[in-house]
């Protein structure tokens, strides 16, 4: 009975065993089948690099599990490197399905009898073992890496497969995949190796530690000498120049440091120059050092390819690495004053507003703007200024006047249309934005430079290549205001020209800009096919006398605009008008800008739009018919007694600059007695300099009761006296010029003045209690 029942048990598990292999084949089918298998690279994360517009590298970021490793496609691998990694690690990889059995039971032999034998492991089995980072040093961790490299087969293509093994391999340190340790070891793309490095690299996966790619790596040489005397033959072969990871580039750092700050692509092509960007950085960085035991110690400089909009070169600092100058901040995205810099635009939409063409004449006299009085930089005032001349030695009243009389748009509305961000609304900013009142960037500036080379269009600055997205384009001014705004910055000095290589002479047409208490030099202009920035100041916004954009930033501008314009050819594009531009090159009155030059005995040659610049005389030469015997202006011809003469009538402001000039201008003679008032009340009305516009006039509590307002007026040349009435009663009078007291008292009150010739002008007075 025992017995039997002991043969039934045996014969029992003799079945199970007999099943056994059976169910092992069968799970071993089903499961790849059944059981969900992940992409070996999903989840994995990769280095971002940058590279210049040539293709070299400027920055290779860790990934986010601090590894080096660039994603790197199959095609983009030499197929003599892929054939000889095949060759050395799995060279029946394209037959196998994912487990070599063969080798598995070479390498099983040589465990068993202590022989040094090849592995067994295929290039499936160790992308199975990188992608789920397992220990196969235990027989179970062994088969399950088998499974899982079956299961990859099963799923994936080869190719899928050996793409994920290049990404994924160890090449010594933290250095992961072949993109990432051709760039960190050799400074090179996959596809610019040499077979020497290719086969170099080949070697390390099997034992990164020991053959970690170096100079000094005496395993990594011996083994790469090994194998080059087993493959070819060799006994002798050049050493390769390895580097590591503390070599790598780290190129035009502030702009490389934005990007990796931003979401995006791993692999990110820049527009940057580099050789446009290594001449600024030098220029600034020695620029700096010479000028740096006079506070001037940083600086920034942004160069744009305008007829691409790309961004050729960046230098955020004089030093990103100084702590002193707070090296790491980026001057170029940094809202500074730009001064007078803007004022350019303001020229331009005047011409597009047909306010002015070139010469036009302009008064740069002492002048309030609702309560604002403004001073030029030197603290003097010129009188009559053509308008070209006031842009280009940055004369603040003309601007002021100019930008005042701006309308659809305005000053504010334009430089919001293009692409400058305001902190704050129109109204804290007034008229103070002409002088720099409002914050810009260097970017923000360069772009607007660049839309006047860009006939009137904005654009946005591009730092990447092949965004896929179309840029915008806004026209904000016309093609014709735009060039005429150029050639108004041409100054003819010898000192602001460039010679091209190839003998092309250009000029500079740039602006400066110093902002209020010496805190920031700029100068921003064309530079054949650039718009170029330069701005110099400190991050602490410590002020330097020294700040001042004519003294520095023109300098460092100039030595930059030649080395630029010798290292390449380059031609003037606005030396003359693109064809189809509405513009007439026509002779004006050198003094006025008057179209009728009959009275006048110089004339110049200016830019006129057509249809839109002004056509108004600005009244100073005026024909006037003068009796013979007593030199008094006559009231009607008669023949041989009277003859007509010319005559400059400035007004009274003006004729005192002449005057304290050294160069008086004589006023018109009087009318004879016979003249009536009726015939000789041509001419422009009396000008109200005080009191000021806008303004609120408070009584102090101290002098209540005996506290005045003084009246001042200029006038028509020839006016001898103004006559002066608050709310209708008479003041008093004056010679133009001339102050007269009105004793104030609380209340709202009309302002006339009247000159001899009964022209008039009035304005409206509020004078307010103290609280």
């Amino acid at each position: 009975m025992l017995k039997r029942v002991s043969c039934s048990v045996s014969r029992r598990s003799n079945w199970w065993l007999l099943l056994l292999p059976v169910m092992v084949f069968v799970v071993f089918m089903l499961w790849p089948q059944l059981t969900p298998c992940r992409h070996p690279l999903d989840d994995i994360s990769f280095s971002r690099v940058i590279r210049d517009s040539k293709g070299g590298l400027m920055r290779l970021s860790l990934s986010k599990d601090q590894k080096y490793r660039v994603y790197t496609r199959l095609a983009d691998i030499p197929p003599a490197a892929v054939d000889a990694v095949l060759r050395y690690e799995d060279r029946y990889y394209w037959q196998h399905p994912g487990v070599n059995a063969l080798a598995l039971a070479r390498a099983a032999f040589g465990l068993l009898t202590g022989k040094r034998l090849m592995g067994g492991s295929t290039i499936t089995m160790q992308v199975a073992r990188l992608t789920y980072g397992l220990e196969t040093g235990k027989i179970g961790a062994k088969l399950r890496q088998i499974l899982l490299a079956v299961q990859l087969e099963w799923n994936f293509s080869k190719e899928e497969i050996l793409e994920a093994y290049f990404n994924l391999a160890p090449y010594g340190g933290n250095v992961e995949g072949l993109g990432a340790a051709s760039i960190v070891y050799f400074h090179k793309a996959p596809g610019e190796l040499t077979p020497g490095e290719s086969m170099a690299l080949m070697l390390v996966p099997q034992n990164p530690v020991q053959r970690r790619p170096a100079q000094d790596n005496a395993n990594f040489t011996a083994a790469l000498f090994r194998l080059e005397s087993s493959w070819h033959g060799r006994k002798e072969h050049a050493p390769l120049r390895v580097f590591g990871a503390s070599d790598l580039p780290f190129a035009v750092p502030h702009l490389s440091t934005e990007l990796l700050q931003q979401q995006g692509d791993n692999q990110l092509r820049t527009t940057i120059d580099p050789a446009s960007q290594k001449k600024i950085e030098r220029h600034l960085r020695l620029f700096t050092a010479r000028q740096h035991s006079y506070g001037l110690t940083n600086g920034a400089a942004l160069l744009v390819h305008w007829p691409s909009m790309e961004v050729r070169a960046l230098v955020g600092s004089a030093d990103f690495f100084s702590n002193d100058i707070m090296g790491q901040m980026d001057g170029t995205r940094a809202r500074r004053s730009p001064g007078s810099t803007l004022k350019p635009f303001i020229y331009a939409l005047a011409l597009d507003q047909g306010l002015i063409h070139p010469l036009t004449l302009l008064a740069d006299t002492p002048r309030s703007f609702s309560g604002y009085d403004p001073e030029n930089y030197d603290g003097s005032f010129r009188g009559p200024i053509g308008a070209a001349d006031a842009l280009r030695t940055s004369r603040n009243v003309p601007a002021i006047a100019l930008a005042a009389r701006l309308k659809n748009p305005n000053f504010y509305g334009f430089l919001r249309n293009a692409g400058v961000e305001f902190l704050s609304d129109e109204n804290h900013y007034g008229l103070s934005l002409v002088l720099g009142g409002a914050e810009v960037t260097m970017r923000e500036l360069a772009g607007l430079y660049a839309m006047l080379a860009n006939k009137g269009v904005w654009r946005p600055l591009r730092v990447l290549h092949a965004t896929g997205r179309e840029d915008t384009a806004l026209p904000l001014l016309s093609p014709e205001a735009a060039f005429v705004t150029l050639s108004m910055l041409e100054d003819g000095d010898p000192d602001h020209q460039i010679r091209s290589q190839g003998g092309t002479v250009l000029p500079l047409r740039l602006k400066t800009g110093t902002s209020n208490g010496f805190r920031d030099a700029w100068a921003a202009g064309i530079v054949g096919p650039y718009a170029l920035v330069v701005w110099l100041g400190n991050f602490d916004n410590k002020p330097n006398p020294l700040l001042v954009g004519a003294i520095s930033a023109v300098p460092l501008f100039s030595q930059i605009a030649r080395e630029l314009a010798a290292s390449e050819p380059m031609q003037d594009y606005f030396a003359k008008p693109n064809h189809g531009l509405n513009l007439e090159n026509i002779e004006v009155c050198a003094a006025t800008g008057d179209l009728d030059t009959s009275l006048c005995a110089d004339t110049a040659k200016t830019w006129f739009i057509p249809g839109v610049s002004p056509l108004a005389p600005s009244g100073v030469f005026r024909s006037i018919l003068v009796d013979k015997a007593t030199g008094l202006r006559a009231c009607m011809p008669q023949e041989g007694r009277t003859e007509i003469q010319s005559w400059e009538f400035w007004p009274t402001e003006l004729a005192q600059m002449f005057a304290r000039a050294g160069m008086p201008k004589p006023e018109p003679p009087p009318f004879m007695p016979e003249c009536e008032r009726k015939d000789i009340v041509a001419g422009s009305p009396p000008h109200i300099v005080q009191p000021k516009d806008g303004l609120v006039y408070r009584l102090s509590l101290s002098n209540k009761g005996n506290e005045s307002v003084a009246f001042i007026a200029h006038a028509e040349a020839g006016v001898k006296n103004l006559h002066w009435f608050v709310n209708g009663s008479y003041l008093g009078s004056r010679a133009p010029g001339e102050i007269i007291l009105w004793k104030a008292v609380p209340g709202d009150a009309e302002v006339r003045v009247v000159d001899d010739a009964g022209r008039a002008a009035q304005k409206r007075l509020r004078v307010r209690a103290a609280q």
